[in-house]
């Protein structure tokens, strides 16, 4: 691994040489200049550019502010700078413009040590925090280096090629969908990644949503829509959790799969199609046949090539680096996550029931409520924010009995309750519905008297 290397810039040779002699016995490599010319020069080589910048203020010419402020943003690497006569203005403006730390003159070992060190894991939080980004704005990419997810990388460039159906397995919040578009991905078509979620779309308007209608087709239909296997025409199809899809449409899709065309609803003719069809559930399948519940034909097409997402609490050493790279996006240029040791373990024990959706969710109230940037994260807030520490004792029911009628306390309280299962489940309908026991229909239909969405 190649040793940093940290450029001091002074007029005073003997800063120079007294700073880099000091670096250099701490195993850093160095190079010097006396002024900002030489400095930019030494910036722009591509062979060996420098991981931080010792700067001085006052120079014969232009002086260090002058630069700091004529550097690209954000800035190409860490400034620390130097000064025996700057002003506490001076410290001020040069901090606003980006430096990352200020040592007055004669600098003392232990401090620019210090410094320097602070710098280069600076350097490291935000390089790491900016390719964390990267990744997961990268709509097929899979986050993590653990065995699970090498192998799962391996099975989707095997399969991603293929127009064979695959079925992505795995619980809710696992990741499904990200694991479908990368076989989209890897499969190299031309068309587009639509997805669909079985579970979210009312019963009544599912077929139409899938297969398109013409106009006329029903009331309100007043003109021709295509539904979403046209629409992914050429592309990838994404059926998210096709195990709570009707009976009746299980046989029309059977259907649609064995001969490559649909036909919209109110229509006389067959669309042929050309569509990768990706299938993605958490149930059961092969106990819903059993249970009667799932066609076994249309299980049997389905899980030509399956492909299980392994659930967050089996791979606990991507936990940092998902958690680092979920608040990368979530504070975009504010800043990254640093993890203590015994945060990073609080984080890795957890057994994450709801998966990378659940840990995504926790990573956001954490950034909500801690303000600072960088992140900071210790086993205290992370066990704050999965809700581990124990509560204050309430000094009064929220609702004194007689306040209100019995009917609207406990819908007040039914509210609460499907208020957090909603929240626990990622906002997923079906997800909450079997979480509190209700239909799917029911639900919907309590959402709505109780006025929530």
């Amino acid at each position: 691994m190649t040793r940093p290397r940290v450029l001091v810039v002074d007029d005073d040779a003997a800063i120079v040489r007294g700073v880099c002699g000091l670096l250099g016995d701490e195993g850093f490599r160095t190079a010097a200049a006396k002024n900002t010319r030489e400095a930019e020069a030494l910036l722009d080589d591509p062979r060996d550019p420098p991981s931080v910048m010792l700067l001085d203020l006052r120079m014969p010419g232009e002086g260090g502010l002058e630069l700091l402020a004529r550097l690209s943003r954000p800035l190409p690497l860490p400034i620390v700078i130097l000064s025996g006569e700057a002003s506490i203005a001076d410290a001020v403006r040069a901090l606003k413009l980006g430096a990352s730390d200020f040592i007055e003159k004669p600098p003392n070992p232990e401090r620019v040590l210090t410094a320097v060190r602070n710098a280069l894991a600076l350097r490291a939080l935000t390089e790491e925090r900016e390719r964390l980004l990267a990744d997961l704005q990268q709509p097929g990419t899979l986050v993590g280096e653990s065995p699970p997810m090498v192998a799962l990388r391996a099975t989707i460039a095997r399969l991603g090629p293929s127009d064979a159906v695959a079925l992505v397995l795995g619980e809710t919040g696992s990741g499904k969908e990200r694991v479908a578009r990368a076989l989209h991905l890897a499969s190299g078509r031309a068309g587009r990644f639509v997805a669909v979620n079985c579970a979210a779309i009312p019963e009544t308007l599912l077929e139409s949503e899938l297969f398109g209608h013409e106009r006329g087709a029903f009331s309100g239909a007043d003109r021709r829509r295509i539904g979403r296997f046209e629409q992914a025409h050429a592309g990838t199809l994404l059926l998210d959790e096709i195990g709570e899809l009707p009976l009746d449409l299980q046989a029309k899709l059977l259907r649609v799969l064995e001969a490559r065309e649909v036909e919209r609803l109110g229509g006389t003719e067959p669309v042929p199609i050309d569509v990768r069809i990706v299938a993605a559930t958490h149930v059961d399948l092969a106990r819903a046949v059993t249970e009667g519940r799932f066609r076994q034909d249309l299980y049997y097409r389905l899980a030509v090539l399956p492909v299980r997402v392994p659930a967050l609490r089996e791979r606990p050493e991507d936990v940092a680096p998902l958690a680092r790279a979920f608040a990368a996006e979530l504070l975009g240029a504010r800043g990254g996550l640093s993890l203590t040791s015994d945060g990073e373990a609080a984080l890795a024990a957890w057994s994450w029931p709801g998966n990378v959706r659940e840990l995504r969710n926790v990573i956001e109230r954490l950034v909500l409520l801690g303000g600072a940037s960088p992140l900071t994260l210790d086993r205290a807030s992370v066990e704050r924010a999965l809700g581990l520490s124990e509560p204050p004792p309430p000094t009064a029911a929220p609702t004194a009995l007689g306040e209100k009628p019995l009917r609207e306390l406990l819908e007040d309280h039914e509210r609460a309750l499907l208020r957090a299962a909603l929240a626990q489940e990622g906002g997923n309908i079906a997800a909450a519905a079997r979480l509190v026991g209700m239909d799917r229909g029911n639900l919907h239909r309590r959402l709505r008297a109780l006025g929530l969405t």
